[in-house]
Formats: C-alpha cells, structure tokens, sequence
C-alpha cells in the first residue's frame, strides 16, 4: 500500500493561487561564475549563489514564486545538459549549478522573502549515455535495460500508445509498469520534496505517461503539482487534471490563442471561444491554471511578432486573467529569441534594470494582484469584437484589450455591464489616467495606439 515515508510541511495547494511564478533556468539567469554564453548549447556559469543574489530583484518585480530548473545530476554530466532534464542519479545534484547544501541555502533564503520555490520534475525518461541507445550504464538509479519501453520514436502524435510509449527526442523512455521503477519514482519523489523543503513541482512531458502512474503519484505527493501537458485541448488537459491524478497544468490553450488572436492579429473571438471552453471544462479548478505566453521551449513573442504594444496586452492578459501568472524570466526586459536554444539567453546579457518601462509595467500589475485578492474572483466577459476584448473580475476590476498593435490609431468602445457603479470614478493603473464611469455603469475606453487598460475604482488604485 502506498503512503507518505513521513508527515512534513508544505503548503496548502491551493494557496498557490494567491501566487505569482516567475520562471527561470537556473543556469541562465545569474552566477558566480558566469561566462559571455558564445554557444548557448552548453553551460553559461549561472549557479544558486547567483540566483540568492537576484532574490530581491524578483521579489521587487512582483514575484513571490520561482520555477526553477531540474536540481538532478545529469547523465555523463554532459556539456549540453545545462537544462537540467536529462537526469541519471536520481538522488544527486548538478554540480553545475552548486552542492547540494548551496540548493538548500537558495530555497531557504527565498523563504526568507516569503518566495516559494517549484521543482522541474522528470518522471518520463532520463537522458542518454555514451554506448548508444542500449547503454543505461550511467543512470545510477535505473541502470538497466528492463526499467525502459522498447526502443522506438514518436511518429504519430496523435497515436496516444506511442506518445506514452516511446521515445521523446531519443531519451530512452521509463517503463512505470515496472515494479522497481514505478516505486522507486514515487519513493524518490517524497524524498525529494523532503530533502530540500519544496514548495511544490512543476512536472514535465506528463502525457507521455499513463493515467495509472499519476493516481499512484497523486496518493503519496499532495503538495501543488502543476504539470505540462504539451497540447492545446481543454478536455486532453482534463483528463490528465482531475482530482485523482496531477492537481493542475499549465493552459498551453490560452497560450496558443494569445499568439494567435493577440500577436497574429486573429480576431479576438478566438479569446473568448478560450474563456468559455476552458470554464465549462475546468470548473473551479480553472484559478489553478499556469497561465502564461512564453517559456523554455517556444520562441519568445518578441522574435515572433515585433510589437511592444501587442507584448503589452499579452502581459496584461496573462496577471488578470483568471489561473496562476507564470513569466519567463527576461520578459521584463524585453528579452527575445526563437527556437530552442535561441529562447534560451543568459540574462546578463539584457541586465536587470528595475527601471525599464516593462519591469515597471509587470511591477504594477503584480502589485494590484496584491491590493485585489484576484484568486477569490470571477472572471465575467463584457465585450468582444475582432480587435477588442473585456472582462471584469468580479466587481473590482475591469481590463480591456486590442490587437490593433502599436502603430494602429485610437480603438474606441462603450463596454456595458461593467463592474463599476454608475458615474464611479475609476483609473487604469498602467497609465495612472483617471475618468468616470458613465451613469448607466458603461465604461467608454478609448485604447491609443495599441494600449492596455486595467481599470479600478480611485480607491483601489
């Protein structure tokens, strides 16, 4: 029967949607020993005694959570595994990016700001050895050839035995019907949480796993797990988050439609269509979502769509739409890239400026979610058009958005049914500019030149 090794802290899962995540490679975003990163396949020099440095500078941007990158000791310790997913010994340290007492030191001063800490977790494959796709002679945990699937590749994403089958870009692939490995990953993942007093997880590549696995998992980790189910299907999402398997995952369909309607120029329906489904599907559960328009493994929006103002709704979007913000680290400076391992830039190479005009911008949006409990409120659509889009949260918030971009004229709508009383004063906290509600309760908002509003009642500014 399984059950937790002991009784420990964490905490309450659902407190993390009172949450902000600020996500970042642990290997790219500030070291000791960093280097100028002229071959962004290898390791740039970013460490946790870095990172303890740049604590404050997150806590200043608003950030009170850190996603960071997989701890674990990496196969062969290969050059290019400065990602972290390409695990051997379970139960060691990238010596990369410290020892383990300094991981330890880093969770620990982030307590000290009240920053929880998510782990990048690996339950699907580990990476490769030097003697071929049969030698899992350097995977200290799982050294042999029976812990794995059968040695194929992906060809069919949509064939779902192959996905959780074979191999994801060549890794060999752990086979969870294993007795040995499916307990020994689920001793491993309650150690882990322990050892190093986590916060929570954050797991990869969770649909290249069966249903099977994640209600074991489930049973014995009920700390906040927030999965990544690559795919842009509400219901796929579903089925992998309801309440016997991974608590959460990140709302990659949201994610897709900010590209498409917001930096693509698509009409803004495709929003909507997003809100409506994902409610109807989700439930409650819905203010659990990671919601976010960049990561690890995507261009930045930046390389995609060169528009600071596009990039300013999405930013908008993504800390007052209802679910968990997760930003990628460097968004706040403006920070682009595309593919893989283009997406990937040490952030020394941009700086940390906290006076920059979108570190501001991020600033004041993380600190109305300070002032609003915005995990407490609903989320109600007001007004939809091709290239404008508003919603309330609950009676305290309303924010309006265009895709217009930033060389477009004035965008002008009357929004009626908003949140405000009628003639309420109200003012966008982006701009600081203040007007009144109409005395019906309609608010006319007039979005220049591809802008963003956030607006709130004076009070509340």
């Amino acid at each position: 029967m399984l059950g937790l090794l002991t009784t420990f802290a964490f905490p309450d899962p659902r407190e993390f949607r009172k949450r902000r995540i600020y996500q970042l490679l642990t290997d790219r975003f500030a070291g000791t020993n960093q280097n100028n990163c002229n071959d962004l396949h290898s390791y740039c020099g970013g460490n946790y005694q870095g990172l303890i440095g740049k604590l404050d500078y997150i806590k200043n941007l608003g950030y009170n959570a850190i996603w960071i990158s997989p701890t674990v000791e990496q196969a062969q310790n290969s050059n290019q595994a400065y990602h972290g997913y390409w695990f051997s010994n379970f139960y060691g340290t990238n010596p990369h990016f410290g020892s383990a007492q300094d991981l330890k030191d880093m969770i620990n001063e982030a307590h000290k700001r009240d920053i929880w800490v998510l782990a990048d977790v690996v339950y699907n494959h580990v990476g490769n050895c030097y003697g071929g796709s049969q030698d899992f002679s350097c995977i200290t945990t799982f050294p042999k050839g029976e812990y794995y699937h059968n040695d194929c590749q992906v060809s069919d994403w949509n064939n779902q035995w192959q996905v959780q089958n074979c191999r994801l870009s060549g890794l060999p692939d752990l086979n969870q019907d294993h007795q040995f490995v499916r307990s020994e990953l689920l001793k491993w993942a309650q150690w882990y949480q322990k050892e190093f007093n986590f916060d929570g997880f954050r797991i990869d590549t969770v649909k290249h796993i069966d249903h099977n696995f994640w209600k074991d998992l489930r049973r014995v980790t009920p700390w906040f797990n927030i999965g990544e189910v690559f795919d842009g299907s509400y219901p796929y999402l579903r089925s992998f988050t309801n309440d016997q398997e991974v608590q959460t995952t990140f709302n990659y369909p949201l994610y897709f439609t900010i590209g498409s309607s917001i930096g693509g120029g698509q009409s803004m329906q495709g929003i909507s269509n997003n809100f409506h489904e994902a409610a109807s599907t989700f439930g409650d559960n819905v203010k659990d979502l990671g919601v976010f328009f960049e990561n690890h493994d995507n261009q930045r929006f930046l390389s995609q769509y060169n528009d600071k103002k596009k990039y300013e709704n999405a930013l908008a979007l993504m800390h007052t739409w209802i679910g968990i913000p997760v930003l990628y680290y460097g968004s706040e400076q403006d920070m682009n890239g595309g593919n893989d391992p283009d997406n990937r830039h040490p952030m020394w190479w941009v700086g940390f400026n906290e006076n920059g005009n979108h570190f501001q911008f991020i600033k004041k949006l993380n600190s109305l979610r300070d002032r609003i409990p915005f995990d407490s409120l609903d989320q109600r659509e007001l007004y939809v058009a091709n290239n404008f889009y508003s919603y309330a949260r609950g009676n305290k918030a309303m924010v309006a958005l265009t895709n217009a971009g930033q060389n477009s004229g004035q965008v002008h709508y009357r929004v009626p049914n908003s949140p405000f009383e009628g003639n309420a004063r109200i003012c966008d906290v982006i701009s600081g500019e203040c007007i009144n509600a109409n005395g019906d309760g309609s608010v006319d908002v007039y979005l220049n030149q591809g802008q963003a509003r956030v607006y709130v009642r004076e009070s509340d500014k």
